[in-house]
């Protein structure tokens, strides 16, 4: 079984040759980088569309981290968002990916919720959103290797709901 990102994944159902699709990558750290990219434009899609219509932004936040823990049930994301791409792009370049696409939403969340009286961030908001981004990721690679996905994935989303209780503003109580 090829990696999902391998040169002969790709070019079989798009019937070229390898070297027609290492035309267009420098090499498999690029090619990676590319599959990455476009799993986080379509999880981005995804989310956005997920949280379409919620008027609640705490109700919001939590659909869109269960949308990421969804596409995280996908081995192919999986396997290239959270266990691949790290390693070989290295951690600097996917942290900066990760906080292109990831980072700003969560923080931007967070900053509604607590413009909306919901929480209060410490001055740093950018700490929180980078420990909630990161809880994120570590109950992605749970659910996603979970025997009981679905169960694992509430249990998650559960546990990230309490994780926000503890930003409640003593207003919102």
């Amino acid at each position: 079984m090829h990696s999902p990102a391998d040169a002969d994944s790709i070019a079989e159902p798009a019937r070229v040759t390898k070297g027609a699709v290492y035309h267009h990558f420098a090499d498999k750290a690029e090619l990676l980088e590319a599959a990455y990219v476009a799993m986080e434009d379509r999880l981005l899609a995804r989310v956005l569309a997920g949280v379409q219509g919620i008027d609640d932004p705490w109700r919001a936040l939590l659909a869109g981290a269960d949308v990421f823990l969804e596409e995280c049930c996908r081995p192919d994301f999986r396997r290239i968002a959270l266990e691949e791409a790290p390693v070989a792009l290295g951690w600097a370049r996917w942290k900066a990916s990760e906080e292109k696409y990831s980072l700003g939403l969560l923080s931007s969340a967070l900053n509604v919720m607590a413009e909306a009286g919901l929480i209060t961030i410490p001055a740093d908001g950018d700490l929180t959103a980078r420990v909630l981004l990161a809880a994120l990721d570590e109950a992605g690679l749970s659910v996603g290797s979970s025997a009981d996905p679905e169960a694992e994935r509430q249990r998650a989303i559960d546990l990230i709901g309490r994780m926000l209780g503890g930003l409640r503003t003593d207003a919102s109580d």
